[in-house]
């Protein structure tokens, strides 16, 4: 499968190290909120000089002025921008607007929609019609209602689902969410903490990209 790594509480120099030892399985980089809120823009504007072959994710995360904050991201060398999907339908429009203006991609973000609340959106995300609409466990979420019953919870409710987009899992995802995953057949999964804290995370990164 596609894999994406996140990379969100590393320093800059760190995630840029273990992004070098996943290289050959990974086909997206991820800059997280927490690691643009630090860095800025220039964090995206770096991965991208060190990685120029990988998409380079700017997870901004937006919630408002969507075309200005994407735009904003584009130009410094992400290739895809996030929003929120429970941002209002301008945002989510002016994200999308400016990725085809840009020639880049758009991501939708289900982050702090309930899994059983999915199927309300599917008409109104295909109407939008980004390029990615990701099933996300937030880490709060993740926390309170402990990680792998609520990624099997994630993984049920997505998969009944029919999404003109590419679909992505992402959430706390580990080694053995692999067969859940593959019965939805997602276009990717988005890993980070899986890979970062593995003795070994190109065999992690392996794994993931060979299921």
């Amino acid at each position: 499968m596609l894999l994406q790594y996140a990379i969100d509480t590393l320093p800059l120099d760190e995630g840029i190290a273990i992004a070098e030892k996943v290289r050959d399985y990974v086909d997206i980089i991820e800059l997280g909120e927490r690691m643009i809120s630090k860095y800025s823009l220039s964090a995206v504007t770096k991965m991208k000089e060190v990685f120029p072959e990988k998409k380079i994710l700017a997870d901004l995360k937006i919630m408002d002025a969507g075309y200005n904050y994407a735009m904003d991201a584009y130009e410094a060398g992400a290739d895809i921008v996030t929003a929120c999907i429970l941002a209002t339908e301008g945002t989510c429009r002016g994200l999308i607007e400016s990725a085809k203006d840009m020639g880049k991609e758009s991501w939708l973000d289900f982050i702090a929609v309930p899994s059983e609340k999915y199927a309300d959106y599917v008409d109104y995300i295909n109407e939008l019609a980004p390029d990615y609409v990701c099933a996300h466990l937030g880490s709060d979420i993740y926390e309170k209602e402990g990680g792998a019953d609520a990624r099997v919870k994630m993984f049920e409710k997505i998969g009944e689902l029919k999404f003109n987009s590419k679909l992505v899992l992402s959430g706390g995802i580990v080694l053995a969410d692999i067969p859940a995953i593959l019965k939805v057949n997602p276009h990717h999964v988005n890993v980070g903490g899986s890979i970062e804290k593995a003795a070994d995370p190109a065999s992690v990164a392996k794994a993931f990209k060979e299921a």
